[in-house]
């Protein structure tokens, strides 16, 4: 298949699979992680896309489009392949809990491939294998059933390039590593990804997130599972806080580049990035979590990352 050439900076990822394979739980979780704005409208009075759009660094803008899931729907997608047009991703969600309808989702699967055959799609597949909840992790039943269904996928479609991923709604750094991958692919992303990825197992951060100065993340790393409510109670709440500070210290003319908070096992600590492009300032938050005798030499890391997130505006 050839390549997709790049007409400009808007992105579609598409988002399919069978009803129930939690395609609305997985959204709901990155509109709390990706803070953006829903817009809904019906393509056709009988065909249901739920279309949902968010700016990303200021500069491109990240259009979803989650494809209903009923037979009635697919059987309309699956004739009219317009609606896959310009796809820069699609995600396919597999309810790994659901075997009875393993056989239904991979001739879907492959309806849909087709489809992007035509289209000369270039980019991987990405297959979740979704509700694969934290407590079926270890468990060789799943597993064997996603191992059954990766190699049929593979082994019939040996043209196309494949990711496969285990998420969950009760894990939401499942879901973000897996959509991380076409924002990392299509924004040239993998080098910051992977900086803050270092610092986690490095210093044994509980997180390490990069977000922007209007609370949108931009890369995200986690050493333990949390599903969406904790996800906002534990980090949410703290990108809130931080970007109020600073928006206060703004607003006083103070200029302050760093928080630091200390609690009984970690230290809590953001630092603020200026970058500058096209002589235009953009703002970056960085914030770890960590122990406090770890801080020094974060602090000396984070210059990397700030190298890094200077170098992808030039």
């Amino acid at each position: 298949m050839t390549e997709i050439p790049r007409k400009s900076n808007e992105f579609k990822l598409v988002i399919a699979g069978l009803d129930n394979a939690g395609k609305t739980s997985a959204l709901i979780a990155l509109r709390q992680k990706y803070n953006f704005y829903e817009r809904v409208k019906n393509l056709k009075p009988t065909i249901k896309i739920d279309y949902s759009s968010f700016k990303f660094l200021k500069t491109f803008r990240i259009n979803l489009w989650d494809m209903g899931g009923q037979r009635k729907f697919r059987e309309i997608y699956v004739n009219n392949p317009i609606y896959f047009e310009d796809t820069d991703y699609i995600y396919y969600l597999i309810d790994i809990q659901d075997e009875i309808k393993f056989e239904e989702t991979v001739e879907y699967l492959h309806e849909l491939l087709d489809i992007y055959r035509t289209l000369s799609y270039s980019n991987e597949v990405i297959i979740c294998f979704n509700k694969f909840d934290p407590q079926y992790r270890n468990s060789e039943d799943f597993l064997d059933r996603a191992n059954m269904i990766k190699k049929l996928i593979i082994s019939q479609n040996k043209d196309i390039k494949f990711e496969f991923y285990y998420t969950s709604y009760y894990d939401i750094s499942s879901i973000s590593k897996a959509f991380s991958h076409s924002l990392n692919s299509l924004l040239n992303l993998n080098d910051i990804d992977d900086e803050l990825n270092k610092l986690v197992k490095q210093f044994d951060c509980r997180y390490a997130i990069l977000y922007t100065d209007s609370g949108i993340v931009i890369s995200d790393h986690y050493i333990e599972t949390m599903d969406i409510s904790e996800f906002e109670e534990k980090i949410g709440r703290k990108i809130s806080e931080d970007l109020e500070f600073f928006q206060r210290l703004k607003d006083d003319n103070v200029n302050i580049n760093d928080r630091i908070a200390f609690s009984m096992d970690k230290t809590d600590y953001v630092e603020k990035f200026t970058i500058l492009s096209e002589d235009k300032e953009n703002i970056f938050y960085v914030g770890v979590s960590t122990t406090q005798s770890n801080i020094n030499e974060i602090k000396i890391e984070l210059e990397k990352l700030r190298a890094i997130l200077q170098q992808s505006f030039i």
